[in-house]
């Protein structure tokens, strides 16, 4: 606001000594134009200098008025007095806008689907088994469950222990143990030399006679 008034009076001052040099350069003028006109002397002169007196004082307000509102090219860019933050002085620059933030991505939920083995025992009854993350490895055996991450499969077929099933986040493995009956892998063998597979994509899991259907709900 300070420097907008200083350019006002600058040129309400450039208009001032304009005024006064036409002045004189119009009273010189007028003098000439009375003599060649043969007017009657001063009184004709008064009569031409008021008329160019009243031209030459509207002319710089029209010129100021014009200046005071015209539109300035550094009127497109002016800056955005931001407001200053904590410890500025008053002669700090304005501080620029902070960079926008992306929010935290979301928390993974933990996988809380259990895995499923179902089917038919011998003598007809159906068989599910369900297990999840809570324990890394379970053990699947024909003998009474003694431990609680023991599956029991009540078949002669099947070993004690058969097999172990091993959970790794959304993945499930198993080991054969050595049992007589034979693990089979949607029907390919799975030996105790093979070592743990990965059975997360298996449909059937065959342990001695017991086939099992693999599920994940």
């Amino acid at each position: 606001m300070g420097t907008e008034m200083v350019a006002l009076m600058g040129l309400a001052g450039l208009g001032s000594a304009f005024a006064l040099l036409s002045l004189v350069l119009a009273a010189w003028m007028a003098w000439r134009i009375v003599e060649k006109a043969g007017l009657p002397g001063w009184t004709g002169m008064g009569a031409i200098l008021l008329t160019l007196t009243a031209v030459g004082t509207i002319v710089p307000l029209v010129l100021l008025w014009v200046f005071a509102f015209m539109r300035w090219p550094r009127d497109e860019g002016a800056p955005v007095a931001r407001a200053a933050g904590p410890g500025a002085g008053p002669g700090s620059a304005p501080s620029s806008p902070a960079p926008a933030s992306l929010p935290p991505p979301p928390k993974a939920l933990p996988d809380g689907r259990r895995w499923q083995l179902t089917g038919t025992l011998a003598d007809g009854r159906p068989l599910a088994l369900s297990l999840d993350a809570s324990s890394p490895a379970w053990i699947l055996t024909g003998a009474p469950a003694v431990q609680p991450t023991d599956l029991t499969i009540p078949d002669p077929s099947v070993g004690q222990p058969h097999a172990r099933l091993m959970v790794a986040g959304a993945r499930l493995g198993l080991a054969d143990l050595g049992s007589p009956g034979g693990t089979y892998i949607d029907g390919a063998r799975l030996l105790p030399e093979h070592g743990p597979r990965d059975i997360s994509a298996v449909r059937t899991v065959r342990l001695g006679s017991v086939e099992l259907t693999l599920s994940r709900s």
